[in-house]
C-alpha cells in the first residue's frame, strides 16, 4: 500500500514537471513573433506650412498631393535646423518634412523638422561684391638713372 502511494506521488510530480515544460514553449513562442513583427509603416510628408494650431496638436502641410492635417503627439521631436523648438514656434510657409506613423486611421507625427530657408540670391550676390578684391600687385619700383 505505501508503495502504490508513492509511485502515485512521483506519477503526480512527474506530470506536473511535463505539464510545465510543455507550457513555457507556448508561452515564450508569441515573445518571438511580436520581435519578427513588422515595424510600423511610417510616411514622410514634405512641404509648406499652412497653419499650425498648438491647442489643438496639429500642423497643416501642403505637400505635392494636397494639404494634409497631421495630429502632433507631446512625444513628437520637433527641430528647427539643428535646434529644438516648440510646435508654436513653427511659423506658416516655413518647410517641414514631417516623418509619420498611421493611428486609428490619423497620421501622427514622430517628428517634424523645420528646413532653414535659403538665402536670397540678391544677398549672394552683395556678399560676393561686398568681399573686398585683392589688393592689385605693387609695382617693381623703377631703376636708378644711369650717368
Amino acid at each position: 500500500m505505501k508503495l502504490l502511494k508513492v509511485l502515485v506521488a512521483v506519477l503526480a510530480c512527474a506530470s506536473f514537471v511535463l505539464a510545465q515544460e510543455a507550457a513555457a514553449p507556448a508561452a515564450a513562442a508569441p515573445a518571438k513573433a511580436e520581435k519578427g513583427a513588422k515595424k510600423e509603416a511610417t510616411t514622410v510628408v514634405t512641404g509648406t506650412v499652412v497653419s499650425v494650431d498648438a491647442i489643438a496638436n496639429t500642423i497643416v502641410v501642403k505637400a505635392k498631393k494636397g494639404e494634409e492635417t497631421i495630429s502632433v503627439e507631446t512625444t513628437t521631436k520637433i527641430k528647427s535646423g539643428k535646434a529644438d523648438v516648440q510646435l508654436g514656434d513653427i511659423k506658416a510657409d516655413a518647410k517641414v518634412k514631417v516623418t509619420c506613423k498611421m493611428v486609428d486611421g490619423k497620421k501622427v507625427a514622430t517628428q517634424i523638422v523645420e528646413t532653414p530657408a535659403a538665402a536670397p540670391k540678391a544677398m549672394k550676390k552683395d556678399k560676393a561684391a561686398a568681399a573686398p578684391a585683392a589688393a592689385p600687385a605693387a609695382e617693381p619700383a623703377a631703376a636708378p638713372a644711369a650717368k
